[in-house]
C-alpha cells in the first residue's frame, strides 16, 4: 500500500465513521440538548445509552484519532522539503492531538459505561457515582477533547494550511480556517464561554468534513503538492 492509497483510506474512515461516531453520541444523549451543554447529566440514562456511549467512544477513536496519524505522517513526507520546521512543528502538534483524543476515547469508552451502568443498579451510592461520571465527563470532554486536542489539531492544520498555499491557495484558506476555528473552540472553552465554545466546534465538525473530503480529491488526482506521493 502506498502513503496515497493509505492516507485517502484514512480520510475515508474519518468521514465515515466520523458520522457513525457522531450518530451514536447523539443516541447514547437521547438527542437532548442539554445533555450536551451538562454531559454529567446523562449518569442517569440507564444501561440502553451505557452501550451506546461505548460505542460511540470506540468509533471516535478509530475515525477522528488514529487514522489522522496516518493522514498527518503522509502529508509530513510530501510537505517536510518545503520547511522542515513547519512541518515537524506541525506534524507534532497532530500526532499530540491523536495520542491525547485516544486517551480520552478509550477512558470514556471503558470508565463511562461501567458508571452508568452502576448508577442504575438497586442500592447503588448514586451520589458518589454522579459526582465520578463528572468528573470523568468534564476530564476528557472539556479538558482533553475541547481544550488540549483543540489546540493540538489547531496547529497542524495551520501548518498545513501554510505549506499548501503556494499550490492549493483555496484548500490552505480551508485549512487555515479549520485551525482558527479549533483555536477559537480552545479560546472559548478557557474563558468558560459554553455557547461561543460549541458553536466553534460546529464549525470545526463541518469543515472538517469538507477538508477532509477536499483532500482526498486533491491526493486521488494527484493534484500539486501531492503529486509526489508515493
Amino acid at each position: 500500500m502506498t502513503l496515497r492509497t493509505a492516507a485517502i483510506t484514512a480520510l475515508v474512515v474519518t468521514v465515515v465513521l466520523g458520522m457513525i461516531s457522531n450518530l451514536l453520541f447523539l443516541w447514547a444523549f437521547e438527542f437532548r440538548v442539554d445533555w450536551f451543554l451538562d454531559p454529567a447529566q446523562l449518569v442517569a440514562a440507564g444501561p440502553a445509552s451505557a452501550t451506546l456511549l461505548r460505542w460511540a467512544a470506540l468509533t471516535d477513536l478509530f475515525s477522528y484519532y488514529l487514522p489522522t496519524a496516518v493522514v498527518a505522517l503522509a502529508l509530513w513526507h510530501v510537505l517536510r522539503p518545503r520547511s522542515p520546521a513547519l512541518a515537524d512543528g506541525a506534524t507534532l502538534g497532530a500526532l499530540g492531538y491523536v495520542l491525547a483524543g485516544s486517551i480520552g476515547a478509550v477512558s470514556l469508552a471503558t470508565a463511562g459505561p461501567m458508571l452508568l451502568q452502576a448508577y442504575a443498579a438497586p442500592g447503588a451510592d448514586q451520589a458518589s457515582i454522579a459526582t465520578a461520571f463528572a468528573v470523568l465527563a468534564e476530564v476528557v470532554e472539556r479538558g482533553v477533547w475541547q481544550l488540549l486536542d483543540t489546540a493540538l489539531i489547531g496547529a497542524w492544520l495551520v501548518g498545513v494550511g501554510l505549506l499548501t498555499r503556494a499550490d492549493q491557495p483555496a484548500f490552505s484558506r480551508l485549512s487555515l480556517a479549520l485551525g482558527g476555528f479549533a483555536w477559537l473552540a480552545t479560546l472559548f472553552n478557557v474563558l468558560g464561554l459554553g455557547i461561543a465554545r460549541d458553536a466553534a466546534l460546529g464549525m470545526v465538525f463541518a469543515l472538517w468534513a469538507a477538508w477532509s473530503i477536499w483532500l482526498i480529491l486533491l491526493l486521488g488526482r494527484r493534484r500539486a503538492p501531492f503529486a509526489t506521493l508515493a
